[in-house]
């Protein structure tokens, strides 16, 4: 599953705000299948979850998500501000939270050992400062093209998809 199928599949799991959401090749079937479990355990409202961010961290994937955070929105009319203030509701997914924690560090403990090129089996080393796993196939040097400098090829081999944040 590539990750255009991926929101195409759960388009609820990644519209709403976020701080940024990057598609690792390699991991995204991982994380496909945290997707389908996490909406398999959600009821038929899915409780608002939604990614928030999903990057890479030390070698291994980021996965962080909201889950029952209903708000009201408040508008201050006076003077020139239109500021909005945003107060959350009681927990409505106290339960849920915890078999969603479950599936998701489960997740981010596979990409610990997955390629984020490829998805093979892989360790994290570090590249021009960068904690990466990588197999031996998609090393930084191996990627690189003629001009490109440090991590240029890894980047564009690796991202599948981006959103910057909303």
């Amino acid at each position: 599953m590539n990750g255009a199928l991926l929101k195409a599949r759960f388009p609820y799991m990644f519209e709403g705000d976020h701080i940024g959401l990057t598609f690792y090749r390699g991991w995204t079937p991982i994380l496909g299948r945290a997707c389908e479990q996490i909406d398999r355990l959600l009821p038929p409202g899915k409780l608002g979850f939604h990614w928030v961010q999903l990057r890479a961290d030390q070698g291994c994937g980021l996965f962080l998500y909201v889950l029952g955070e209903f708000q009201a929105y408040v508008v201050n009319l006076k003077g020139e501000t239109r500021r909005a203030m945003m107060f959350a509701a009681y927990d409505v997914a106290a339960d849920q939270t915890i078999e969603v924690d479950r599936i998701v560090l489960e997740a981010e403990r596979m990409t610990s050992a997955a390629c984020m090129v490829c998805g093979r089996r892989a360790q994290a080393n570090s590249y021009f400062g960068t904690e990466l796993t990588l197999c031996s196939l998609h090393e930084p040097s191996a990627l690189a093209r003629d001009r490109d400098e440090g991590l240029e090829g890894f980047w564009r081999e690796a991202i599948e998809w981006e959103a910057r944040p909303s």
